[in-house]
């Protein structure tokens, strides 16, 4: 049963992106500097759009906590946006002007699919949508409310020693070799990763070599008005084996993980533990043996992701995205005006040259929502006491 509720709200160049959180127990601490801390991990990225240096992402919260404590109810956040004010006479919720439509879609961007979605009915036709309606909410700016929910998110699975990382692996052409990238992510402690490599790399990326050659490409994409995509991994480590289920599909903990993982902007693809990496391999190669480690047991491997049959295993959880180049280029490609029908150049505007970093931290977020939902689902309790006392009860019966 689902315990945790996200909701977003808001464009992204309108007033402000809301956030409602609801199912996070009484008695969680909350730190105001958290949550500012993963939105600053987001934001300040190489490759990032001159829009980054604009927002401050100064959340405001409106309800659930007291005293930087939870208090059970649900929580709401606001993030301002920083040019709201430019953009109300467009956008404004009573003063916006519907004058001169924007209808010649990007290809690769959600801008065809929504105006043919929300078209109105004209004669025995449909007119399309303005494509402004479509873009300013399909904008990837609604992920900052996810970053916040999985700041929540990650302070509850922290109280329970749970912790997360993440990286990026690949950017346009400049990767890790395959044999390091399925070593880090074949880690069992979070202390095998280069974690303050990551964190101070602009990129995310765990490697310096690969990260010089990654930047290079970057500012050669930027030159070229071209848009790169590429690969990232998010990790979770201290998880007990049992969340999720395998009797039903959509309780699955990998079906879930998958769905979230691809729900973010420009995800295309999503992979559980190393099955990207290793298509060819046979089963006794490729499946993790249990074995014994003192009173204990565990497997020799973790190429299943920490997850089998819906279930996590004990292992740390490991899932992995593929992202797309970003639709916006600044040589625009080639597309139809909806109204007129004739060719048309695709609007130019704002865009990052790679938003994988980005996706890297949104994926860490939504990958800690799954985990905290099926975690309570296993061990809820209206206080944080309630739910930790009945995690340590099963870790101290599992042994």
């Amino acid at each position: 049963m689902q315990r945790l509720r996200l909701l977003t709200a808001g464009e992204s160049h309108g007033r402000a992106i809301s956030v409602i959180l609801s199912g996070i127990p009484a008695g969680l601490q909350i730190p105001r500097g958290r949550i500012a801390e993963e939105l600053r991990r987001r934001r300040t990225l190489y490759g990032r759009s001159s829009r980054m240096r604009l927002e401050t992402d100064a959340v405001a919260c409106e309800g659930g906590l007291r005293g930087s404590v939870t208090t059970g109810n649900p929580l709401a956040f606001r993030i301002p946006n920083a040019e709201a004010e430019k953009w109300s006479r467009l956008l404004g919720p009573w003063e916006g002007s519907r004058d001169g439509p924007l209808t010649r879609p990007r290809p690769g961007h959600a801008d065809f699919a929504g105006a043919m979605k929300f078209a109105s009915h004209e004669g025995d036709g449909l007119k399309p949508a303005d494509i402004q309606d479509v873009l300013e909410r399909a904008s990837a700016r609604e992920t900052a409310g996810r970053v916040v929910a999985g700041a929540v998110c990650k302070e509850l699975l922290a109280a329970l020693n749970v912790s997360m990382a993440g990286f990026v692996y690949r950017i346009g052409k400049a990767g890790l070799p395959r044999r390091k990238l399925l070593r880090l992510l074949e880690a069992k402690e979070l202390q095998e990763l280069p974690v303050a490599q990551i964190e101070k790399s602009p990129l995310r990326m765990p490697d310096g070599k690969v990260e010089r050659a990654a930047k290079a490409a970057v500012d050669d994409a930027r030159k070229r008005g071209v848009t790169l995509g590429g690969g990232f991994a998010a990790i979770a480590f201290g998880l007990l084996p049992g969340l999720g289920s395998f009797s039903q599909w959509d309780e699955r903990l990998d079906g879930r993980i998958a769905q979230a993982l691809a729900s973010i902007p420009s995800v295309k693809a999503v992979s559980i533990g190393a099955a990207r990496w290793l298509e060819e391999a046979d089963g006794s190669a490729y499946h993790d043996e249990l074995v014994r480690d003192g009173e204990a047991f565990t497997h020799a491997t973790n190429r299943a992701g920490g997850i089998t049959g819906g279930l996590t295993n004990g292992m740390p959880v490991v899932a992995s995205g593929a992202v797309k180049p970003i639709p916006t280029q600044a040589k625009p490609l080639r597309t139809v005006d909806l109204i007129s029908g004739k060719p048309a150049k695709a609007p130019r505007q704002r865009s990052d040259v790679t938003a994988v970093p980005a996706a890297s931290v949104i994926a860490e977020s939504m990958l800690a929502l799954v985990l905290a939902d099926a975690m309570l689902a296993e061990f809820g309790g209206s206080h944080i006491d309630d739910v930790a006392a009945r995690w340590q009860e099963r870790k101290r019966r599992i042994g």
